[in-house]
């Protein structure tokens, strides 16, 4: 038993090493990529305000590192949201994709970003209640059907196609805001700004923070809601309470980023894979492995964008490619059985 415990403290200490090596070169190396080359030493004298190159700086500090932070703070956050989802579901397949809670959100941002007299910050505003409306018609639907897992995980690809509808109905309505609602729709950190950075983050933080305070009652939670009262967790209260802070979260990075989907799902799962299911350490992790996701994911979109005449790609495309593959892993391996 002391064996399998040394092993497990190992091995979460090495997986946290390499995650965060990585995230650190990941971050260098993105910073690097764009049209315009910049060298290592460009950007550390840059930053240290040893550079004196006006234009240096802009790019470095109007447009790269706000999108390279906001790659990774969007990635944390959809991360830690699947893992919620996942653990409160007890579904290895659910997601903020897939509960349908990404494109309702899109709704509320997309109404925003059309209606010219509303201000900035009522784009996360309407995106938490399309959020929040999108993810508890989906819970309705799934008790209605049933209660299962497969019924949710149905029932949130059933509302997210539902918004998507009505995404198509805004655009229609509104053809010269049409351009600027599908260049986020499909995904894209190319208007990252430090002022998106900020409200995501006065959004996102005291979530995060209290979701992780309550991992210890979510693993509790895990072995039903009986056994969560007796030991002083209030299931039917802590339940909603998560999903409404993991909703808002999400919401206020899907204003800014558009839908990105399968983050959530991809990561949560990997770490349950390596580490185990104690959310304690899923949860942070998720959001770890989810940032480093979509960081790399963004790179590969931008890499290449001289070789399609300056367009780039969303990268929710990207995140796609690579979530589809292990949903229906998932879907092939579980089959009707989704314990957690």
């Amino acid at each position: 038993m002391g064996l399998k415990v040394k092993n497990r403290k190992a091995l979460l200490i090495s997986y946290v090493s390499l995650l965060l090596i990585f995230l650190v070169l990941l971050f260098l190396g993105s910073v690097l990529v764009g049209t315009a080359k910049i060298s290592v030493l460009q950007v550390v004298e840059s930053i240290l305000g040893l550079d004196n190159n006006q234009i240096t700086h802009n790019i470095l500090f109007d447009y790269r590192i706000p999108r390279v932070l906001f790659a990774l703070i969007t990635g944390f956050i959809l991360g830690v949201a699947g893992g919620v989802m996942q653990a409160l579901t007890r579904n290895p397949l659910a997601d903020p994709y897939i509960s349908g809670m990404s494109a309702g959100a899109a709704v509320g941002a997309a109404l925003a970003f059309t209606i010219a007299i509303l201000p900035f910050y009522s784009m996360p505003i309407l995106a938490f209640i399309g959020a929040i409306g999108s993810l508890m018609l989906s819970m309705f639907i799934a008790r209605r059907a049933g209660g299962g897992a497969m019924s949710f995980v149905l029932a949130g690809i059933a509302v997210g196609t539902f918004c998507n509808a009505i995404l198509m109905v805004i655009i229609a309505m509104n053809p010269y805001e049409a351009q600027g609602i599908m260049y986020w729709l499909f995904g894209s950190f190319s208007t990252a700004s430090w002022q998106a950075i900020e409200v995501t983050l006065i959004v996102a933080i005291p979530c995060i923070l209290l979701i992780f305070w309550w991992a210890r009652d979510v693993n509790i939670m895990l072995f039903g809601e009986e056994h969560a009262k007796q030991l002083g967790v209030n299931a039917k209260w802590l339940w909603p309470a998560l999903l409404i802070l993991s909703s808002l979260a999400v919401a206020a990075c899907v204003a800014y980023a558009g839908i990105i989907g399968f983050i959530g799902l991809v990561s949560a799962h990997v770490v349950r894979l390596v580490v185990g299911s104690d959310n304690r350490f899923v949860l942070p992790l998720a959001g770890l492995t989810g940032a480093l996701l979509l960081l790399a994911s963004d790179d590969l979109v931008r890499v290449p964008i001289n070789l399609f005449g300056g367009v780039e790609l969303p990268v929710g495309s990207v995140t796609a490619m690579i979530g589809v593959p292990v949903f229906v892993y998932l879907l092939l391996r579980k089959g009707k059985n989704f314990g957690m």
